[in-house]
């Protein structure tokens, strides 16, 4: 997603910025016909997004802005690297930053270190398929944490080995989100995979029979004042402007946007609350609304 900036802030100022955006702009810009304030928010990079809050005509303030990126917005998955197009090297891993050809990615990788569950190159040998489950766990564990780890070098962050679960042999967290390691995958294979809701119970849906609603509602664990008051954020996919229908946005418990989370296009329930999953933490409870809060 690029900045908004029509006219960079930095050398040659008159060419439209091509940096990414990574924080929206909220404000609002007198007109100068009425004298009424009019609202905006836009997505900008941070050096742009910083030069129209220090102007004198603006009433404005940055806010971080995620974007969930789509399987449409590469222009190939290979071996793991989820890749885009890139001037200099023809394609560059979204994920790990790593450049090259896209022939270099097939021939020359097996598995992204920025994306734990890309590999599956990992096979139980004919022994351990017939194992015992606490045996072939640890061994999983160990063989993953080999290739993955000391191998490819994705910086894991508190690994727990697990011997007593039919389904996991480890447990571990990467860029702050909860990964087991499966040691029961088809055809022999294992290897890793978000846990749903960061680990967390499924989240209660309040109102589940309201049909048709015009707003969902998150709270998240983890996201209390000490007064007990929540964050929370909304998501109105029948909203009337089309680019506010990918919006959600999260609000501090006062009613002030902190953060904002852009999910393109008509993306299905599981992948859109994955995506808020990852932007805002684990989901606490899920409310369907006929009201909309703006």
């Amino acid at each position: 997603m690029r900045c908004s900036t029509l006219q960079s802030t930095v050398v040659p100022a008159d060419d439209p910025c091509a940096g990414e955006a990574t924080h929206m702009l909220l404000g609002s810009m007198r007109d100068g016909e009425t004298g009424a304030r009019e609202p905006f928010m836009d997505p900008f990079c941070k050096p742009c997004g910083e030069s129209y809050v220090r102007r004198p005509a603006l009433k404005a303030r940055l806010v971080p802005l995620h974007v969930h990126m789509t399987d449409n917005m590469f222009i190939e998955t290979v071996e793991g690297h989820r890749l885009l197009k890139d001037d200099e090297h023809e394609a560059r891993c979204f994920d790990c930053g790593t450049t090259g050809t896209v022939n270099w990615f097939k021939f020359q990788t097996n598995g992204c270190p920025g994306r734990p569950e890309s590999i599956e190159v990992l096979r139980h040998s004919r022994d351990m398929v017939y194992a015992e489950p606490d045996e072939r766990a640890v061994e999983s564990a160990r063989l993953w944490w080999d290739y993955a780890v000391d191998y490819l070098h994705t910086f894991v962050g508190d690994w727990r080995v697990v011997t007593d679960d039919p389904r996991y042999a480890a447990y571990f967290t990467f860029r702050d989100r909860e990964y087991g390691v499966r040691h029961d995958l088809p055809d022999g294979r294992f290897g890793a995979e978000k846990l749903p809701n960061r680990g967390r119970p499924k989240p209660e849906v309040i109102n589940p029979e309201l049909d048709p609603y015009n707003q969902v509602v998150f709270n998240f664990h983890g996201r209390m004042t000490d007064s007990g008051s929540m964050d929370f954020a909304t998501w109105t996919p029948g909203h009337l402007n089309i680019g506010d229908r990918e919006l959600i946005i999260l609000y501090t418990p006062e009613g002030a946007i902190r953060e904002v989370l852009r999910v393109p296009g008509c993306r299905s329930w599981a992948e859109t609350t994955g995506a808020i999953c990852d932007a805002f933490g684990p989901i606490l409870t899920v409310k369907l609304q006929t009201r909309i809060y703006e």
